[in-house]
């Protein structure tokens, strides 16, 4: 109450914002009048000179007025100008309006501007990118989609490079030169994904500083920000590849689980029939109505989403009733009947916490032959047994160890297998939260709609998913290089977005980024017409009557959009439309290729199209001729979206520029909204009226209500990103650390100096562990153990007398110490590559100091991957998950740092150019795969154009996974190779590689019959990569043409 009533008296922030830029705005008028007297050659010298000005000292800030007024002069000056926009022709018909100006401060100054559907965000973008262009720095705008990446960078290049400033766009299927070439423009556009696996190329997978694509993260306007930052904020990008066993029972566990769901299917019928009959009788007794309603009861707890028991609900005193009931079972004062109605069922699901577990009766359904299937060992205590068991031999203790932990392990993945399968059955819809094109099962997007190719549900999720629709099972994959959404964005020093959804989630934003949400007024007022929403008691009762508003404004010709919150939805809307003979289109995640231009028609007279709440979201709807006269376009959506601004992404397609028009909700108290989250307080005011099927509600205190549902949710949903985001922050300091050494290696031209810090590590840790704490020991400084720490690394000799230690304290001088055995170390190192010229030995060098760092950082990612899914068991011991991950996150990586420096140290006397280029040769061909599409590693996009992974290679193990007679026969060969066997045994091996035909040549269109096609023989000998290049050069060949 007292912050409303400061609110109105001062104002918000953002509104005293805006009236300390509306001076600024004037100022941007006033020199654009005065730029319309230059003449075009002077026009265009002014970014000359606004950078020149920079490089003197003047800030950007100094200067934004008139590089403004430069920006909307060259718009004047553009007026009529044909264009080409994605291969479409075009005239150019735009000039900032002064809100326009108002939104590019707003974005320059580091902050969200919240402008209204229509409002030309794309061309306020225009603004602060060339001003922050001018300081020389790649500035980026990031889109939602490769499409709109294209068409804006074509549409506002016009003006870019009208001024003078280059302008690039990423797209999907580019190879690294051409990404390379894109960065190296002044302005940038492309989606977060081409962003972000660049990122991830550049700091974890590049082995030169010539494959490295991108230049710095200095400034980005994202474009659609609150679906980026906040849908997207957990998603993580990952780029990853096959691990080397397969180990998940999916197909084994799928019929037991599939059987068990039918029997449950088959009990919750007979229980809500039994309960439905019982409680239609008039004289029942209290008894026999509460037994009754448990077995509704039960069926809500198994299956909440049932449809015979939805139907039961629809009965207002029935649904209050076991709301009541359940209430009372969980109560704390009645422990134990929670435990005791569950028991009836085979499995029980919690919406809410999206978990599905299995009741004793269903573990003994899915096993009644082995009731220890489902009883997990005391690890630790299984261990012990196994140390004290006498009648055991060292290598028997070895081998039983062995075999307890391979029976732990399988125990552990099949009750895993067997839980993701009852989450896949009983809380994931298809065709709601997943599609199956091609064979595959695709993500359906909450949010837009749309299907998200490439992405996968974490935890075997959707291997679990893959099993229950019986397509082919995917193998599992480990984790190369990732980072969320959330930490890439902030990495930028400036970073700034744009949106007409933005303020409900103002405090995340705030919290998280340190962004402040600006409203940027309309340019016009904005006269749609916002009816309170209507409520139903039943989702059937609200399509009819949907259906029924839909057909009496399509009689008239106005056109109408209607939203939906899933692709069921919108097909069943399909249907009932189908009946009354209504001419629509559909556009769902089933069928989103023509998006774009099925929005942009919905304005058409008569015109009615189905479409997923934010579908063509950054496309404009227009309206067609004569469409204003008829009340303009009509917004009904046939539900609520858990999120506030969901619903007003909706309800901004319509009034865009002052047309009128009209948006109403339809809700029914079946909606999962108002199931999980709502009031009491509708339920209460329809059994006051006494509301008759098909009856109705319409009241502002109802949408309040509807409103503070959804603030329920989005507040849930917050405190789940809030806490992701601290576990995120722990890896990402990590990465950050190891990313950061990545490109010293990468960017140095001295990578020796590099080798020999790590040396002196290493040489300091033999000191610090041959230094005896014991103050009673005689020998403070072991000689012999710091000799031979240092002979099992470096392969040089070091006489005991050499090891100099202060008879008073018995200790050597560490510094004088570590830099007599790293010149001696130097000396070694450089007497065995002495034969290699400057230019390879750097190559080199930098490949021994990235080789142990990748390897071992990929290692890790998987051990944190295996910790974080594990922590939260340490709950059951009364401890805090995220301080427990906190801790052992940090030991191991610690642990991390200490085997990169001795692996580092120990391939200064192993690595030779052989070797490492085998490696790398094969490191550099592993399958990957993207969380979009699949790529080499700085090669080829390996992409089908259909938003489907391609499939990975199953013929790559790793050489722990061999067989020891195979493990033989590869070292063998190995050393004949001349490789290091400490570098073949931490190599992927790819068994029987299919032979590869050598390629035919045609040297014309084949005609006839008589076409024989001849193979290209070589008759040169075969150029090796050490060789000198045959163009002459004086390279090598892997240095020049190869």
């Amino acid at each position: 109450m007292i912050i409303n009533m400061f609110k109105k008296i001062f104002g918000t922030k953002a509104a005293r914002d805006l009236r300390r830029m509306r001076p600024l705005v004037d100022r941007v008028n006033e020199l654009e009048e005065e730029y319309q007297k230059l003449s075009e050659e002077q026009l265009k010298a002014k970014t000359g000179e606004f950078k020149e000005r920079l490089k003197n000292g003047e800030t950007l800030d100094d200067i934004m007025c008139e590089a403004f007024a430069v920006v909307k002069n060259a718009c004047r000056r553009n007026m009529g100008q044909p264009i080409s926009v994605c291969d479409q022709a075009m005239t150019w018909e735009m000039i900032p309006y002064d809100v326009q100006v108002l939104g590019a401060i707003a974005l320059h100054r580091g902050n969200i501007a919240e402008m209204a559907t229509g409002e030309g965000k794309t061309l306020v973008a225009t603004m602060p990118l060339y001003l922050n262009a001018l300081t020389g720095r790649n500035c980026q705008l990031v889109t939602v989609n490769d499409f709109l990446a294209r068409r804006d960078s074509e549409w506002m290049g016009t003006i870019y490079e009208y001024l003078g400033l280059t302008v690039g766009c990423l797209q999907s299927e580019m190879r690294p030169q051409e990404r390379r070439d894109m960065y190296s423009r002044d302005i940038t556009y492309g989606t977060n994904s081409e962003f972000g696996f660049d990122y991830l190329r550049d700091m974890g997978m590049a082995l030169d500083a010539d494959q490295m694509v991108q230049r710095d993260h200095y400034y980005a306007i994202i474009d659609e920000i609150d679906s980026i930052l906040i849908d997207e904020a957990r998603t993580p990008l990952i780029i990853s590849g096959p691990v080397a066993v397969s180990t998940h029972q999916f197909d084994k566990m799928q019929p037991l689980v599939d059987g068990l769901v039918e029997k449950q299917n088959a009990l919750n019928a007979r229980l809500v029939k039994e309960g439905r009959e019982a409680l239609a009788k008039e004289d029942i007794s209290d008894e026999a109505k509460r037994d009754a309603l448990i077995k509704l009861l039960q069926v809500r707890f198994s299956m909440p989403t049932h449809k015979q028991l939805m139907r039961v609900l629809e009965n207002s005193e029935i649904l209050k009733a076991v709301d009541k009931l359940e209430m009372e079972v969980r109560s704390d004062n009645n422990r134990g009947m929670l435990q005791d109605v569950q028991d009836d069922m085979f499995f029980v699901m919690d919406e809410r916490q999206n978990e599905a577990d299995l009741t004793e009766k269903g573990r003994n359904a899915i096993s009644p032959d082995d009731p220890d299937m489902f009883v997990m060992p005391d690890l630790l205590e299984e261990l012990h047994k196994i140390d004290t068991d006498d009648s055991l031999d060292e290598a028997g203790k070895v081998e039983a160890k062995a075999e307890f932990q391979k029976e732990f392990s399988e125990k552990s993945e099949r009750l895993h297998n067997i839980s993701q399968l009852l989450k896949a059955y009983c809380l994931f819809e298809k065709d709601v939260h997943y599609v199956v094109q091609d064979n595959k099962v695709m993500i359906v997007d909450e949010h837009t709609g749309r299907l998200r190719p490439g992405h996968r549900f974490s935890d075997g999720l959707h291997q679990a998913l893959e099993a229950k629709e019986r397509v082919e099972i995917e193998r599992e994959t480990q984790t190369l290089a990732t980072i969320t959404i959330q930490n890439y964005f902030r990495l930028y020093e400036k970073l700034s977005g744009m949106t007409g959804t933005a303020e409900t989630e103002a405090n995340e934003f705030h919290q998280i980024y340190k962004l402040d949400v600006i409203v940027i007024p309309t340019n016009k007022p904005c006269i749609r017409i916002d009816k309170e929403d209507v409520i139903y008691k039943t989702r059937r009762e609200k399509f009819n009557a949907l259906v029924d508003e839909v057909e009496k404004r399509h009689q008239t010709g106005q056109p109408i959009l209607l939203g939906t919150v899933s692709v069921d939805d919108s097909e069943v809307l399909s249907r009932m439309l189908k009946r009354k003979n209504i001419p629509h289109n559909v556009l769902n995640a089933k069928n989103h290729q023509s998006e774009s231009e099925t929005i942009a028609q919905a304005g058409r007279k008569g015109g009615v199209t189905v479409a997923t709440n934010m579908a063509g979201r950054g496309t404009d709807i227009k309206l067609g001729e004569g469409v204003a006269d008829l009340g303009g376009l009509c917004v009904i959506a046939s539900a609520r979206h858990d999120s506030r601004r969901i619903d007003r992404q909706l309800r901004g397609r319509c009034s865009r520029q002052g047309d009128p028009g009209i948006s109403m909700f339809y809700v029914a108290l079946e909606d999962n909204l108002m199931r999980l989250f709502g009031s009491d307080r509708i339920v209460k005011i329809m059994e006051r009226f006494g509301m008759e099927e098909g009856e109705e509600l319409q009241h502002p205190w109802l949408t309040k209500s509807i409103e503070t549902a959804q603030r329920r949710v989005e507040q849930h949903h917050f405190s789940i990103r809030k806490r992701t985001l601290e576990f995120d922050d722990v890896m990402n300091k990590q990465r950050e650390i190891i990313y950061g050494q990545r490109k010293d290696i990468l960017l140095t031209d001295k990578p020796k100096d590099i080798l020999f810090g790590v040396v002196e590590e290493v040489v300091d840790y033999f000191i610090q562990q041959a230094s005896v704490t014991d103050a009673d020991s005689k020998k403070p400084f072991d000689v012999d153990k710091f000799i031979g720490s240092l002979s099992v690394i470096f392969p040089i000799e070091l006489p005991p007398g050499e090891v100099v230690v202060d008879p008073n304290t018995g200790l050597p001088d560490p510094d004088a110490l570590i830099k007599r055995v790293t010149d001696r170390i130097e000396s070694a190192y450089d007497a065995r590559n002495k034969h290699m010229d400057d230019e390879e030995r750097i190559w080199l060098e930098r490949r021994m100091a990235l080789e142990p760092l990748d390897r071992l950082w990929q290692e890790h990612l998987y051990e944190m991957d295996h910790l974080r899914s594990s922590i939260y068991l340490r709950t059951y011991a009364q401890k805090d998950p995220l301080v427990e991950y906190k801790n052992e996150a940090f030991k191991v990586f610690e642990g991390l740092l200490d085997r990169i420096h001795m692996e580092t140290a120990r391939s200064l006397f192993t690595a030779s150019v052989e070797s490492v280029s085998e490696f790398e040769d094969f490191f550099g061909n592993m399958p990957q795969e993207l969380v979009h599409e699949q790529f080499d590693q700085f090669g080829d996009v390996d992409y089908d154009g259909s938003g489907v992974q391609q499939e990975m290679p199953e013929n790559v193990v790793f050489y722990k996974d061999l067989p020891p007679e195979i493990q033989a026969q590869i070292l063998e060969q190995a050393r004949a190779d001349g490789i290091p066997d400490d570098v073949v045994k931490q190599m992927p091996i790819a068994l029987t590689p299919p032979e590869e035909p050598e390629p035919e040549y045609y040297e014309e269109e084949p005609e006839g019959d008589d076409f024989v096609p001849f193979t290209y023989r070589r008759d040169e000998p075969k150029v090796g990569p050490n060789d000198p290049c045959p163009c002459g050069s004086g390279k090598k060949y892997k240095k020049c043409c190869g």
